[in-house]
């Protein structure tokens, strides 16, 4: 007898689950698409325990006849397609009928459902693919899926998802964007019996934008409007205020439906290529309206990428448009108003209370520490000076002992080469040296990074970083995931020295923020290390390194900065007890030497 057989129906339906169901956000957005293809108006999604026990989509759309619910969870049954030739030009989100299928397959499901027309609804309740029970029963008109345990017949499948507050997060993100590319339906979700947003469902994307990513977006928003070629884009990008340390605030729809695709990415990235410092990504919704017939959506499993008959004109289009947009506005800042407006915003403080915080410095070795690192050299520019004064408000009196306790642990190190004597600074960014037999260049942001990386490392395996308190907290505005991000992380946030507390609406309130060198900008640190926090592909060993990277380069002295015979001895001094002096936490050089006898060659001394 041969080995080759024909798997049974419901091995066939687990399988395919594999592919279509990957986790909970998966099983909300093919329930979401199924309510929009029905035409709802209105579509509540709760979700608890990141979906993972239990999640309910409910609708005000078409609904199911009776005698279509138990069809419409058999595999390939669908109310979208009828034939080969309607593959050429698909205009619904779903059309191969294996979502309801899939999902039943590995959940406990119950779906109630009413047409407009009919006297009374339908529930179906069905477990691991096999009907429990099919009834008539009182329901208003759409259709209601709710979906418990998924997984529980497949624990290899369980074991991989992440944690409820991880799936929740792919949840939120999905319903984002699901909300924005359907402006003309209301959207409500609730996230663990919380509602997270609500949209009005006027048609308007701007209200959509404002409901999801809140004010500080909206203000920084210019319109997209162009006919190309191929495709009709329309939607908002962000000016360079609101640009972003990942692509998390990056949305892609094609007809309708969201998607990633590297050429439209790269087109709009490429535009911006002038405008943005590196490291930095746009913020952008843009909708693309292209032929049906030129776009092929069924290439992917969960429909979630796309193929174009022609890349190259694509590029183009989107290239154009998003260019033509950027060079409509005026995005060079006047230096002048930019000025007045951070004046306006300084905290009131008057001369009693401004004498208490410079009185902590008295202490010698706060005077010290900070005359050798903050950013307070010649050279700085007034609004660097303006930034200092916002964001330096009163601290607590446990400044003091910090630093202190800074101070104190470099005398437990032995140094890792020879003292040098300084000869002088080269172009403001280079500090030239000599020991005995050599010549030595430092490179001083490369050096100081080194420093701080090291300092900060070893606050943050022993008690955290350290952390000063602010008389005036620091209000900042988030969108709806980074809220939940934050929300989901404050443990992590407060290792790091940030004491946050959520403000209302989408904003959340900075209490307390790390001791470190420099005074960088609160707000912009906060949000790089959120942006680091976001990138799902890193482990969490990695996050904690670049988020300490991160606080190193942000407070370490920079290229440009003018320093004294005296700061930049206690540099050099400071690189001698580091672990690792040779390189900065991201691999370049801190230091290099030539001896006197490579000198004498270069001059043609010896041979």
């Amino acid at each position: 007898m041969g080995n080759i057989r024909i798997l049974d129906e419901k091995t066939i339906n687990k399988i395919a689950a594999g592919e279509v169901i990957e986790k909970p956000a998966s099983i909300v957005k093919e329930l979401v698409e199924n309510s929009i293809d029905s035409g709802a108006k209105e579509i509540i999604v709760e979700v608890k325990n990141g979906g993972i026990s239990y999640l309910k989509v409910s609708d005000d759309g078409c609904g199911i006849d009776n005698e279509d619910l138990e069809t419409a969870f058999l595999r390939h049954a669908t109310s979208k397609i009828k034939n080969e030739k309607d593959l050429e030009s698909i205009a619904t989100l779903g059309f191969r009928g294996e979502a309801l299928a899939s999902i039943a397959a590995v959940s406990k499901v119950e779906m109630i459902s009413k047409k407009s027309d009919d006297s009374i609804g339908s529930r179906i309740e069905i477990e691991g693919g096999k009907i429990l029970s099919k009834e008539y029963c009182g329901s208003k008109n759409g259709t209601t899926i709710t979906v418990k345990d998924i997984f529980f017949n497949t624990p290899a499948r369980l074991k991989f998802l992440k944690s409820p507050s991880k799936e929740g997060m792919y949840i939120t993100e999905i319903m984002q964007n699901l909300a924005l590319s359907h402006v003309d339906i209301s959207f409500k979700y609730y996230l663990n019996d919380k509602l997270i947003f609500a949209t009005k469902g006027d048609g308007d994307l701007k209200s959509v934008l404002l409901a999801i990513h809140g004010r500080e977006v909206i203000k920084n928003l210019i319109q997209l409007n162009h006919i190309g070629n191929i495709a009709t884009i329309k939607g908002y990008i962000g000016n360079s205020s609101i640009a972003k340390g990942s692509r998390s605030g990056q949305s892609i729809f094609v007809n309708k439906r969201y998607i990633k695709n590297k050429t439209i990415t790269a087109a709009i990235e490429t535009a911006y290529k002038s405008i943005l410092t590196i490291n930095k990504y746009p913020f952008f919704v843009v909708e693309l309206y292209v032929n049906p017939e030129f776009v092929d959506v069924n290439v992917h499993p969960a429909k979630s990428e796309v193929k174009f008959q022609d890349d190259n004109g694509i590029f183009k289009d989107v290239y154009n448009g998003v260019k033509n947009a950027l060079l409509s506005q005026n995005l060079i800042v006047d230096i002048q108003e930019s000025k007045q407006n951070l004046l306006k915003e300084i905290p009131k403080i008057d001369y009693e209370q401004q004498k208490i915080s410079i009185d902590f410095d008295m202490n010698e070795s706060i005077k010290e520490e900070r005359t050798i690192f903050n950013n307070n050299y010649e050279n700085r520019k007034e609004n660097n000076c303006v930034d200092k004064k916002k964001e330096e408000t009163i601290y607590n009196n446990n400044v003091e002992d910090i630093t202190k306790k800074i101070d104190d642990k470099i005398s437990f190190k032995i140094p890792k080469f020879e003292p040098l004597t300084i000869i002088g600074q080269m172009h403001f960014t280079y500090i030239i040296a000599e020991g005995e037999n050599e010549l030595y260049i430092i490179d001083q942001h490369a050096a100081h990074e080194r420093i701080c990386y090291e300092k900060y490392f070893d606050e943050y395996k022993n008690t955290g970083i350290y952390s000063q308190s602010l008389a005036v907290p620091i209000i900042i505005d988030l969108s709806i995931s980074e809220k939940q991000l934050v929300l989901d992380n404050i443990d992590f946030f407060k290792q790091f020295g940030f004491e946050i507390e959520e403000f209302g609406g989408n904003s959340i309130s900075i209490r307390s923020i790390p001791v470190i060198y420099g005074n960088p900008n609160t707000k912009e640190l906060f949000m790089e290390i959120m942006s680091i926090l976001n990138n799902v592909n890193n482990e969490r060993t990695n996050i904690i390194d670049k988020t300490i990277y991160t606080l190193a380069c942000k407070s370490a002295i920079k290229a440009g900065d003018k320093l004294n015979y005296k700061e930049m001895f206690e540099l050099i001094d400071r690189l001698r007890y580091c672990e690792n002096p040779y390189t900065c936490p991201h691999g370049r050089p801190t230091i290099i030497k030539m001896t006197v006898n490579e000198l004498e060659k270069k001059f043609k001394r010896i041979q």
